[in-house]
């Protein structure tokens, strides 16, 4: 009996060494260690293609435009465009058209402001908030027909010049961003191409139209509206001499 007690006492040692010995049953051959893997050096940035490589200088006998900066676009200047956006060539109802005055309307805020359409014995007015809308005559009644069909009632449209962009090409350097050295602001072929510039023997320069000469008088309206009155001998004659290109 005490020997089989002692087998089995043996038994029970020998288990409980060979279960630590394989590390609480799992294979001896089992790593707790992470592998690890050398990453490859990232490729060395080529200069030429680098998105922080200094964009290459110009050409000879060239600098950078004056008007664009060396961007190759400007802003949009084509009359009325803003952001992009000129008003709708359409007929319909426009803030800056047509006569628009206050009225005392039941129902309706003094602050608000109509736009009358004459018909046969009297008027028909409309608001600000049809603005957008077509009004037209309709069997002999003056209607609201509905938002303008060309801008959808926004009373904008995208600009066909800049195609809503806001911006056009420069039409200094066209594009190009560098122009010759000689060129200046009031010197180049772009601007010397303007139908309204106007020299003066001091050195100033004028874009408008002269008006009227009256003996030795004569009066300018400028482009942005101003009037001036200059004598005729404070004129340059027109002979713009276009800039060329130096070595080319």
């Amino acid at each position: 009996m005490k020997s089989h007690v002692l087998v089995v006492f043996a038994a029970c040692i020998l288990d409980l060494g060979l279960t630590s010995l394989t590390g609480c049953g799992k294979s001896p051959s089992a790593s707790t260690t992470p592998a690890t893997a050398t990453a490859p050096a990232p490729p060395t940035p080529d200069p030429a293609t680098s998105a922080n490589a200094e964009p290459a200088g110009p050409p000879a006998g060239d600098k950078i435009c004056f008007a664009c900066k060396g961007k190759g676009t400007v802003k949009c200047m084509a009359p009325g465009c803003v952001n992009g956006v000129v008003d709708c060539p359409g007929p319909c109802l426009k803030l800056d058209r047509g006569t628009w005055v206050h009225m005392e309307v039941a129902g309706h805020p003094p602050t608000d402001l109509w736009q009358k359409f004459a018909k046969p014995g009297g008027y028909t007015a409309y608001n600000q908030n049809h603005v957008g809308h077509v009004i037209a005559m309709q069997n002999g009644e003056i209607v609201d027909t509905g938002p303008c069909k060309i801008c959808g009632g926004t009373g904008k449209i995208a600009c066909s010049v800049c195609q809503g962009t806001g911006q056009q090409v420069c039409p200094i350097c066209n594009g190009k961003k560098y122009v010759p050295e000689n060129w200046t602001p009031t010197n180049n072929p772009w601007f010397n191409s303007q139908p309204d510039v106007i020299r003066l023997t001091d050195g100033r320069i004028l874009l408008g139209k002269i008006v009227s000469t009256i003996g030795s008088d004569v009066s300018i309206k400028t482009r942005d509206g101003k009037w001036m009155h200059l004598e005729a001998t404070n004129i340059v004659p027109k002979s713009p001499v276009v800039p060329e290109a130096a070595g080319k």
